[in-house]
């Protein structure tokens, strides 16, 4: 790969509205720098970080780089330079709602990462990603692939036009060249097929594994969907993933399995008498392929996104690990950020990549390292330079504790992405008529009734769910009466959240 200019390219954040005319114009209210930071460009660097160098780094500290072998295609070193530039448009996955496909714009280019900004909506929903992430895709992708595109918001879905959008704002969409083709990574094997089932983990907590659906297939990963849950709790894998299970795994494993919520009786859940009652098929035992373990191991030193502030990348030491995950820690930081991470996390990856690719690496902290200019605003947090705001990329840095995201007032508070969805008025949603069968958060119970969906965490519900049985003595054809809708099971919708007739089927 040609070394690329390692100077950081930043660029104003694009907060937009719309105008008069529907189309995105910067919001004069957020232009400026909020809470009296300065702006990011001009954060003074820790001095260090210029002579600063891994090799000499990992002689003083006696300690070994996690082998590059160690890395996915997507965490290595990229084939190519990052193309994309400011104000290009293209489509995209929510990260909050991962089956909902959005009209995005690049807001910042750093690097190989890019800041995308959901157009119609305010700059604190933006989200860091890397320019090779298979969650992206050119303009036109969701029509070619009957995908439904969540259109920007003040647009009817009926007369939303890719190519006049583009005209009548002047904008320019992201060429295809710059997308990657991961069709070399091979084909979704034929036995998988969407509205099949299997055992997932749950990510967000992963102790728990539980019935799960696949909602969608695009190229070589799936989508998966845990039953009559909503869409936030949904994420996309590789076939190979150890987070998906045939069925009855769990059983033949002395785990847990997590029955769909509302299920009655869920410590009696049998798998024969619910693929029968929902009308759909298991995915083959014989075509799951256990991929072999992810090999990092404690003290290995890597360069890790640091999800409290995104757009920074850290200097970093894996600290624990377990079978799917591993525990990064920030070196110089308090052990109280410390985090776990998927191994196969995109946010990971070897030491040197921000070398390669541009991207300024945040060096350990040293309280000595630091100088302040004369009259700097600084932020009370040690080891924060004043980068980045617990409330997202509508503000450009911060000098004090409310601001900073690592306080410890702001511990506890998620840093990293906003949910625009759930914050969207109900106003702005009765405005799409593709959502006004769903104005509150609701499901079907096994009765066929809607109620109000269970807030609770999942893990309120784990005692609840006991190991599975192989067959059951309650009627499950009068319990499940109702809930197959188009040979498939019911499963809630966040408002918002864009549901097509292959999500209809296997949900």
């Amino acid at each position: 790969m040609k070394q690329p200019n390692r100077k950081r390219k930043l660029s104003m954040d694009s907060k937009e509205h719309l105008n008069q005319d529907g189309c995105l114009e910067q919001a004069e209210e957020e232009k400026k720098p909020r809470d009296g930071a300065t702006p990011l460009s001009h954060v003074p660097s820790v001095a260090a970080q210029e002579a600063w160098s891994w090799e000499q780094y990992l002689t003083e500290q006696k300690a070994i780089a996690a082998p590059v072998e160690l890395f996915s295609k997507d965490q290595s070193f990229p084939e190519h330079e990052n193309g994309f530039q400011v104000g290009m448009r293209l489509e995209g996955i929510d990260p909050r709602h991962p089956s909902v496909f959005c009209v995005l714009s690049v807001a910042e280019v750093c690097g190989y990462r890019l800041r995308l900004h959901f157009d119609g909506y305010l700059s604190c929903y933006d989200f860091w990603t890397n320019a090779g992430s298979p969650d992206i895709h050119p303009v036109g992708w969701c029509e070619k692939t009957k995908h439904e595109l969540h259109i920007p918001k003040g647009y009817r879905k009926d007369k939303f036009v890719w190519m006049d959008y583009l005209k009548a704002c002047k904008l320019q969409n992201a060429p295809k060249k710059l997308f990657r083709n991961r069709s070399s990574n091979g084909p979704m094997p034929k036995e998988f097929q969407v509205g099949m089932k299997l055992e997932a983990v749950d990510r967000k907590n992963p102790s728990l594994v539980c019935v799960a659906t696949i909602a969608d297939i695009v190229e070589d990963r799936l989508l998966v969907h845990f039953d009559n849950w909503d869409d936030s709790y949904d994420y996309w894998c590789d076939v190979n993933s150890p987070y998906v299970q045939p069925v009855g795994w769990c059983q033949e494993n002395g785990r847990t399995l997590i029955a769909p919520q509302g299920y009655p009786d869920p410590e009696n859940f049998s798998w024969t008498e619910y693929l029968e009652a929902t009308q759909t098929n298991a995915v083959p035992a014989k075509v799951f392929k256990m991929r072999p373990p992810h090999g990092f191991l404690p003290s290995m030193r890597l360069e890790a996104v640091d999800r409290r502030n995104p757009r920074l990348i850290r200097v970093a030491t894996v600290i624990d690990v377990d079978e799917q995950r591993l525990k990064v820690h920030f070196d110089g930081w308090d052990h109280k950020y410390d985090y776990w991470m998927d191994a196969d996390s995109p946010d990971i990856h070897p030491i040197g990549w921000c070398d390669i690719t541009g991207h300024p690496l945040e060096v350990p902290y040293r309280a000595n390292d630091v100088k302040i200019l004369p009259g700097q605003a600084v932020c009370p947090t040690p080891g924060c330079r004043g980068i980045g705001h617990i409330r997202g990329p509508r503000y450009s840095g911060h000098h004090s504790a409310f601001g900073c995201p690592y306080s410890d007032m702001n511990l506890k508070k998620e840093a990293t992405l906003h949910d625009r969805l759930r914050e969207q008025t109900q106003a702005n949603l009765e405005s799409d008529s593709s959502h006004s069968r769903s104005k509150n958060l609701c499901s079907l119970n096994f009765n066929g009734k809607h109620e109000k969906v269970n807030s609770q965490p999942r893990l309120v519900q784990q005692a609840k769910c006991l190991k599975i049985k192989g067959k059951e003595d309650i009627d499950l054809d009068n319990l499940f009466r109702g809930l197959s809708v188009a040979g498939g099971w019911v499963g809630c919708r966040l408002p918002g959240a864009s549901s097509s007739s292959r999500q209809h089927e296997s949900h």
